[in-house]
């Protein structure tokens, strides 16, 4: 780029990305079609290598994940031109096609084109899978090797389960998520021996209730009555909530009133409430926390219009722009916490 990055405004930097992608959209999509070419024609056996996948391995370098996703790209765009043209345009990235092209027909690729534009990996399997349905796979434990000591055991848990809230984008590479079709996901976790132990124990103790030890409808049970205590905690969620003025014009306390948390929390239906100039709703789950509009240090005020809901990132960029970017970095210094990490609220918003 011509132009220093640091000297580029926020505005032109997005437009410098946006143009970026287009233009790795339109190599992608080329690069493909000549993969397609290469592995048609065999040329890879010309030069020396067994296979398509060896030749994109060890001359181009490919990862091994991307090279099988850009070969069966290649063969379903070789196959249906269609998918060439969505590529071209952003419509859908590599995982999408390699997702899609065990699927693609004739008579359907139009239609799983249009399906799928814009969707996310996990958002395509969903697709694929309401489309197909797989049976449910009933639950077993297994044991595993412990990857860096042999002498001890986990046990791998496999549910199949109706889905209770969107995962997280990040999991933990031993946790699994797979959509079966209908609404309902197959889970795989890896568990300790305590978790193992609790888990059979439980098991027994639901004998009378669930006789049959179902660990998808006992999991069910469990998540149900954590989640009721976390509601609590978080927002003071109550079955008979006691009645509450609506704000407190003067508080000395920080501590927001249960009342007014239940109300901002079902106002803002538990999300991020941060909005773009460009109108775009954050709307996170993750890490949320109560905002004070006016900060609390100044107001000394809680009241339901004056709080709202933000994840711990955009409640952490609106109090650098309260208070000032050399102000956080003292409170996250102070507080331990690690750089490259929004900490919680410090004790002056």
């Amino acid at each position: 780029m011509s132009e220093s990055l640091a000297g580029l405004s926020s505005a032109r930097l997005i437009e410098c990305i946006r143009a970026l992608v287009r233009r790795g959209n339109v190599v992608e999509a080329e690069l493909l079609a000549c993969l397609g070419e290469v592995d048609a024609r065999r040329i890879y056996l010309d030069e020396g290598y067994p296979s398509m996948f060896v030749y994109c391995v060890q001359v181009l370098h490919f990862s091994e994940g991307v090279a099988y996703k850009r070969i069966q790209a290649a063969r379903a765009a070789r196959a249906h031109p269609e998918v060439l043209a969505a590529l071209n345009a952003g419509d859908l990235h590599l995982t999408a096609v390699s997702l899609l092209a065990p699927k693609l027909s004739k008579e359907c690729c139009a239609e799983l084109i249009r399906a799928a534009r814009h969707k996310t990996a996990e958002e395509v399997k969903k697709l694929l899978a309401d489309r197909e349905p797989r049976p449910v796979q009933p639950p077993s434990i297994r044991r595993v090797p412990h990857p860096t000591k042999p002498a001890e055991e986990r046990l791998t848990e496999t549910v199949s389960a109706k889905p209770q809230a969107t995962p997280s984008p990040q999991l933990p590479e031993r946790t699994r998520t797979e959509p079966l079709g209908g609404e309902r996901y197959r889970i795989q976790f890896t568990a300790d021996r305590q978790l193992y132990e609790q888990i059979q124990e439980l098991r027994a103790l639901m004998r009378h209730q669930i006789p049959d030890g179902d660990l998808g409808k006992i999991l069910d049970r469990a998540v149900g009555v954590l989640l009721e205590k976390a509601r609590k905690q978080k927002f003071g969620e109550t079955s008979a909530p006691n009645p509450s003025r609506p704000e407190e014009p003067r508080s000395p306390n920080r501590h927001i009133p249960a009342a007014i948390r239940r109300a901002v929390w079902r106002r803002d239906e538990g999300r991020c409430t941060y909005t773009s100039a460009a109108g775009r709703r954050c709307n996170s789950r993750d890490f949320v926390e109560f905002d004070h509009v006016d900060a609390w240090s100044r107001s000394k005020s809680h009241s339901l219009d004056g709080i709202v809901l933000r994840c711990r990132a955009h409640n952490q960029q609106r109090a650098r722009v309260d208070f000032g970017a050399q102000h956080m970095a003292r409170f996250q210094r102070r507080s331990g916490t690690p750089t490259g990490f929004e900490s919680s609220s410090p004790p002056a918003h």
